[in-house]
């Protein structure tokens, strides 16, 4: 492990080496004269009020060396941060952007109440004040909280453990009376970790003429880290060539500690950790999650394998999906399929009196007397729809004898004249 970190290092020298050298490096390999150097003055006041300007702001990077989307990493980083008002990003050489709040609420939160994550990758963040080079930032450090487990009474005063949580990282706080939720005694601490830094796995006391006390650190919330060197912005299979013996893991999740954060990778998603929770018969009875509700294993919406309904049956003649030639439809029905494996014979409305033995043939139907056709409906088919109630109405008005309006006032001068007489 120690070849691969030399070869490691001495890789990264050499690209370094190829790169465009660094202002320090100039000014160390040059000789400047002083009249390339003299600046221009700015007076006190006038820098008072430069600083108006620059208020609010901080320097980050995210802790990978791999591409990444720079406008997905803003929408991800405001979602979380949920300012009160806007939030602008600027983007600088080096993976590095400048973001600035406009309140101090939103600059308090971005700056000390991470640790920010994106894409399991941490985000470095530095207070800014805009006075000096945005490359000479440190970008080195990301929040974090840690717990230290089976703290002994007689050692557990805020004054040791500081001591102790000083050997993780620089302290920021300590929590005395912390209690998980499900149980566990231990005792909370938010430090700053260096990510030069390998990972801290233990830490101890040493009383004098006593043996020495070990106790466990866990971590709340922290990015992806390497299992063999415990360095965070990388995995595993991403240190050295990527082949390591299992002799040479020394971290693992073993480090995290049990939070709503890290209860996926500690025991798998949740449906997965429900079924493993579940004894043997009732995992054979319900047969998961795709049995019980029509998940992946069968049954769902629209009666298919893998959909999403709520039945899960496991015959096939009770789950396939009916075709036009099972519901008996036909080419001119409202609903139909594209093709047909057995199309029914096609019917249509021929004119009265004729009905079609086959397709073309036509025969007109002769009765005893010549000189009269009836016409019967047709024997085979659908029949026509009924009239609507406003047809039946249309066709009873037509229907009733009109009265003859001349008759009608005859009628009524003849009343008049006998009524007279």
């Amino acid at each position: 492990m120690a070849a691969a970190r030399e070869e490691g290092e001495a890789s990264a020298t050499a690209s370094h080496a190829g790169a465009e050298p660094t202002l320090e490096e100039l000014l160390k390999s040059l000789e400047i004269k002083g009249e390339e150097i003299e600046g221009l003055f700015v007076a006190k006041s006038e820098v008072e009020a430069l600083k108006e300007e620059t208020k609010w702001m901080a320097v980050m990077r995210v802790l990978t060396s791999k591409p990444f989307s720079a406008t997905s990493m803003k929408k991800t980083l405001k979602f979380a941060w949920a300012p009160a008002q806007e939030v602008s990003f600027r983007d600088l050489d080096g993976g590095r952007f400048i973001v600035q709040a406009n309140c101090l609420g939103d600059w308090k939160r971005i700056t000390e109440q991470g640790p920010w994550i994106f894409r399991d990758h941490g985000v470095l963040v530095e207070k800014y004040d805009g006075s000096c080079r945005v490359s000479a930032v440190d970008l080195h450090r990301i929040h974090a909280w840690v717990q230290i487990h089976d703290v002994p009474e007689l050692y557990r005063k805020r004054g040791l453990i500081t001591g102790l949580v000083a050997s993780i990282g620089e302290v920021l706080m300590v929590d005395m009376n912390s209690t998980g939720s499900e149980g566990g005694d231990f005792v909370r601490a938010r430090v700053w970790l260096d990510v030069r830094k390998c990972l801290t796995r233990f830490v101890s006391f040493k009383p004098e003429g006593g043996s020495p006390v070990i106790m466990r650190v866990k971590f709340e919330k922290i990015p992806r880290f390497c299992a063999i060197c415990g360095l965070l912005g990388h995995e595993q299979e991403e240190c050295g060539s990527g082949e390591h013996t299992p002799a040479e893991v020394r971290f693992g999740k073993w480090l995290l500690a049990d939070t709503p954060w890290n209860r996926g990778q500690l025991h798998g998603p949740p449906s997965q950790h429900a079924t493993n929770n579940m004894r043997p018969n009732q995992r054979s009875e319900t047969g998961g999650r795709g049995a019980t509700r029509g998940g992946r294993e069968g049954g769902g919406r629209g009666m298919r394998a893998g959909g999403r309904g709520r039945g899960a049956g496991n015959s096939t003649a009770e789950t396939r999906k009916r075709t036009s030639a099972d519901a008996r439809l036909t080419e001119g029905s409202p609903v139909k399929e594209v093709a047909l494996q057995n199309p029914p014979l096609l019917l249509e409305w021929k004119a009265p009196g004729v009905i079609s033995e086959g397709k073309g043939v036509q025969k007109e139907l002769d009765f005893a007397d010549e000189g009269m056709k009836k016409s019967y409906p047709q024997p085979v088919g659908t029949p026509p729809p009924p009239p609507s109630a406003r047809e039946q109405k249309r066709l009873k008005k037509n229907s009733t004898p009109k009265k003859d309006k001349s008759v009608t006032a005859s009628a009524a001068s003849g009343g008049e004249g006998r009524q007279s007489q």
